[in-house]
């Protein structure tokens, strides 16, 4: 049997889009297949910002390193959510060769097959406006934040954000669309980087820039 390429599985999953694709949709790429689709702060909360008084604690703490500054609860979380803190907010993209890519980034998770999810806007409220949302209240549905301008690396990955409540944060419609074979993760990413779609540009950090810089040259 002829082993497939990355460039094989990009299409099978264009393939996929032609079926399941529409206006308004969004896209979850997770490196590990079996996770649920939760946000990180439901599934570790004991790290995280989950309530009230955490969320202060961070606004405290993280004042000086915000510029600007974060003008709502909301925008301290996304701030809370790019550097790595446990929130209620779940990433999505609007694009879904970026969720692609997410589904094969990560060399921790490089054994595992990865996946991408799809949802729909209509299972969400719009949060046009964030400034009177309380981030840990109850609510019939999560809210939709369009995470774009909020900061570069939001900006790059085409962004969408879903704040959820913890009484039921799997409370909306979704749907696994396409499996990565684990031992095809590297190739697909090989390939993405010839659409631009590529942790340079993506995860959009000095650190990261000056990470792949010292792995690519040669002492």
């Amino acid at each position: 049997m002829e082993r497939l390429s990355g460039w094989d599985v990009i299409r099978d999953f264009m393939d996929q889009l032609a079926i399941y694709g529409k206006s308004g949709a969004i896209y979850r790429g997770q490196a590990r297949k079996e996770w649920t689709v939760i946000p990180s702060g439901y599934r570790d909360a004991s790290k995280g910002v989950t309530n009230t008084a955490r969320l202060d604690d961070w606004k405290w703490r993280a004042a000086r390193f915000a510029s600007p500054l974060p003008q709502d609860d909301v925008e301290w979380l996304v701030m809370a959510q790019h550097y790595g803190l446990a929130t209620p907010l779940l990433d999505w993209t609007t694009s879904p060769l970026i969720a692609l890519f997410f589904a094969c980034e990560g060399y921790e998770h490089i054994g595992h097959d990865g996946c991408v999810w799809i949802s729909d806007l209509d299972q969400f409220d719009i949060a046009y406006n964030t400034l009177l949302i309380s981030p840990f209240g109850e609510r019939k549905k999560p809210f939709a934040i369009n995470g774009v301008g909020r900061n570069v690396r939001s900006t790059a990955q085409d962004s969408i954000l879903t704040l959820h409540a913890a009484s039921d944060p799997m409370n909306f419609r979704h749907d696994q669309i396409f499996l990565v074979p684990s031992g095809l993760k590297i190739d697909v990413m090989n390939e993405l980087s010839k659409l631009g779609i590529s942790a340079d540009r993506l995860l959009y950090d000095i650190n990261h820039l000056v990470s792949a810089i010292k792995a690519g040259y040669k002492y």
